[in-house]
């Protein structure tokens, strides 16, 4: 690959935007339920 390091990300349609919206839920999730258990974050992740 020639070029700037950024081209592939300027030029494939591909993006992580849903992976990283997933991600922040999950860390906003576990730092409102810091302290809770194992069980009640587990079930807030998976169940939106």
């Amino acid at each position: 690959m020639t070029g700037p390091p950024w081209t592939p990300a300027r030029t494939l349609p591909y993006h992580n935007g849903r992976t990283e919206g997933i991600n922040t839920r999950t860390k906003r999730i576990m730092r409102q339920m810091h302290g809770a258990g194992f069980d009640l974050p587990h079930h807030r992740i998976l169940l939106p």
